[in-house]
């Protein structure tokens, strides 16, 4: 029997990074769930934290595709790098310092994993909302994507044209809870200037390059 392929999604706990975990179980992935957090776990002491619950929920629903151990990495050294020590010098898009720092201790990860395949639960909805969540725009999906090439790392996004409702029944199909747990992220959800904003996004690049690098094992 074929060996699944190991997929490892950007997990926050909450429902769109939740429901991308089913629908790659679904297709057969062995899904390897990443929680990248900023200096806690997101957040909850006695494992009732979003990604806790959600994660053992995921677990039940697929014993054989959703793996039992969740990794979790501390990515506040990179948020300093991209965010606060350019604070006051240059025109910094938070949501985007998180997005860039995220993926780039994941990508650190999957080389030093062997780990091919990378997912989010970036989605549509999400981005059309207010105009605010830049991150889950369609080109800055595609940015991310175009990085991850560079290391040889396919980019997916399996909820990323699904509605909030689509999103809620992948999710009430198989008894996973569909309410929202997730804690809001301080810099989420802010307006941005899309032109400065990829301006920051081609600045940010040799940080993130220079930091998968250096970290990248022997």
């Amino acid at each position: 029997m074929k060996k699944p392929k190991t997929a490892l999604v950007l997990f926050s706990g909450g429902r769109d990074s939740s429901a991308a975990a089913v629908e790659l179980a679904k297709q057969g992935y062995m899904v390897r769930l990443y929680t990248c957090q900023n200096g806690s776990e997101l957040s909850g002491p006695l494992g009732d934290s979003a990604p806790d619950i959600r994660h053992r929920e995921l677990v039940k629903a697929f014993p054989n595709n959703i793996e039992a151990i969740r990794i979790i990495e501390d990515k506040s050294y990179l948020i300093r790098k991209l965010g606060i020590e350019k604070t006051n010098v240059e025109y910094v898009i938070y949501p985007l310092v998180l997005a860039l720092a995220t993926h780039s201790f994941a990508v650190r990860y999957c080389l030093n994993h062997k780990i091919k395949i990378m997912a989010s639960g970036y989605s549509g909805h999400q981005s059309k909302k207010e105009n605010k969540y830049i991150e889950q725009r369609n080109d800055f999906v595609n940015l991310t994507k175009k990085l991850l090439k560079e290391y040889g790392i396919s980019y997916l996004t399996p909820v990323i044209n699904k509605t909030e409702l689509e999103v809620k029944d992948i999710l009430e199909q198989q008894g996973i809870s569909s309410n929202s747990l997730e804690i809001k992220s301080i810099f989420g959800g802010i307006p941005y200037d899309i032109k400065k904003s990829l301006g920051f996004w081609k600045a940010s690049l040799p940080i993130c390059k220079d930091f998968i690098k250096s970290s990248k094992q022997k």
